[in-house]
């Protein structure tokens, strides 16, 4: 039930882009990003793909998704997985220099059948700093506090 909310909310949010007056304002913007976070008991790793589906002024909206890995170390007994993140990004600025802040969730799959009794939901929140040029193109990297810790991630926008 809550990942088929997640899907609807997903396609309404993004309906926006897909608007007939929108198409000749907004130029979609596409990006791949490594990137890693790690705190004391959890963390988090992935490849993932952003879309820009709303551009106005000094504002971004952006959909993203991936695959990666978490882990979770409750003592006395490790938890550890793929994952498949899906969050928006919303992002504030002009010129290099952004502010970044992802909300979404993370769907997990447990390495161990045992594992099955936690639930394979974690939320993703982030807020950071973002570096990429005004343009869209080029370097991007990010530096990121959230629920799985501080992390970093660097990627390229195309």
């Amino acid at each position: 039930m809550k990942l088929a909310s997640i899907i609807v909310l997903l396609i309404v949010f993004s309906m926006e882009a897909n608007c007939q007056e929108t198409i000749n304002t907004i130029k979609p913007k596409n990006s791949i990003i490594a990137d890693g976070a790690t705190a004391v008991y959890l963390g988090m790793f992935g490849l993932n793909y952003e879309r820009t589906i709303v551009l106005k002024d000094h504002i971004r909206l952006i959909l993203t998704t991936g695959f990666g890995g978490w882990y979770l170390l409750p003592l006395p007994k490790q938890y550890s997985g793929f994952s498949i993140p899906m969050s928006f990004n919303f992002i504030e600025g002009s010129g290099n220099n952004h502010f970044e802040a992802d909300l979404g969730v993370r769907y997990t799959f447990y390495s161990k059948k045992s594992d099955k009794d936690r639930s394979p939901y974690f939320p993703v929140i982030n807020f950071g700093y973002r570096y990429q040029r005004p343009d869209g193109k080029g370097l991007i990297f990010r530096a990121f506090i959230g629920y799985s810790g501080i992390g970093i991630g660097v990627g390229k926008a195309f």
